[in-house]
């Protein structure tokens, strides 16, 4: 049973990222951005990343002070089980609003250059404007 939600997990994960690797190459990167206009709250998630790796942590965290957590969110999947469903939900409940505070705070500072907002670029108000179907 055990292996079986580990097979589930990586099956997912592979999902993600064939998903992503698919969004790049079609030049779409962020779905939520493409259609909205609007760049998503993981937006700067792969910048910050990309500047870890190259051990720049300050950039890591300016480009998404969260960048750390789906990489808690991942073990805590892992042992899922093993914890209290209360204990679970939680933590889960925890990152969503530090996700949503840091989103809502960064599209009210104009001096922030990670979000942007641009709905006039987004898919779903180019096709509204040429009249849809």
């Amino acid at each position: 049973m055990k292996n079986v939600k580990i097979n589930e997990y990586i099956k997912f994960g592979i999902a993600i990222v064939l998903l992503y690797v698919f969004y790049g190459r079609v030049g779409i990167g962020c779905p939520i951005k493409f259609l909205t206009g609007v760049s998503c709250a993981g937006c700067g998630m792969t910048r910050a990343w990309t500047c870890l790796v190259h051990l720049d942590i300050k950039g890591a965290f300016y480009y998404h002070p969260l960048f750390f957590l789906p990489i808690i969110y991942f073990f805590l999947f892992l042992i899922k089980d093993k914890i209290s469903h209360k204990t679970f939900n939680c933590v889960l409940v925890v990152g969503m609003v530090l996700f949503i505070t840091i989103y809502i705070f960064r599209i009210l500072n104009p001096d922030d250059i990670v979000i942007n907002i641009n709905i006039e670029n987004g898919f779903i108000y180019k096709f509204l404007q040429n009249g849809g179907f």
